[in-house]
């Protein structure tokens, strides 16, 4: 988040956005913030790339492991493919469902604003326009 975009922001909606992104930080997801002359912009996304891929990696490992006879790598695979997509997905939601718990930020300084999310490809998004 820069300074120098808070800067240009008055009070409350300065007070609030602060409140707001340092709860979010605790999720170390990438934030942009934009500024135009009748709104500010948060948009919040998380990519799942990599923790799909890590956890079909563990998956295929632990599938190799318990199975003594010799197995097809490329069917456990996609079998952990397949479940970790889902695990994945499921707590990046999770994620985002705590994220909009956070507007009580917004809300406590009876900031207005409306919201959109939802799913790009790999990439799960939040954003939110503040008047």
């Amino acid at each position: 988040m820069g300074t120098e975009i808070l800067q240009k922001i008055e009070e409350p909606i300065k007070t609030a956005l602060r409140e707001f992104l340092d709860w979010c930080g605790q999720y170390d997801m990438p934030i942009d913030i934009q500024l135009d002359a009748h709104k500010v912009t948060i948009n919040i996304y998380y990519d799942v790339t990599e923790e799909i891929e890590e956890c079909t990696i563990s998956c295929v490992q632990q599938a190799k492991r318990i199975l003594s006879k010799e197995v097809d790598e490329e069917k456990i695979e996609e079998s952990c493919r397949d479940s970790c997509f889902v695990e994945v997905i499921t707590t990046t939601n999770a994620r985002f469902d705590d994220i909009r718990e956070a507007f009580k930020y917004l809300n406590k300084y009876g900031i207005k604003y409306w919201w959109e999310e939802g799913w790009e490809d790999v990439y799960r998004y939040l954003v939110i326009h503040i008047q």
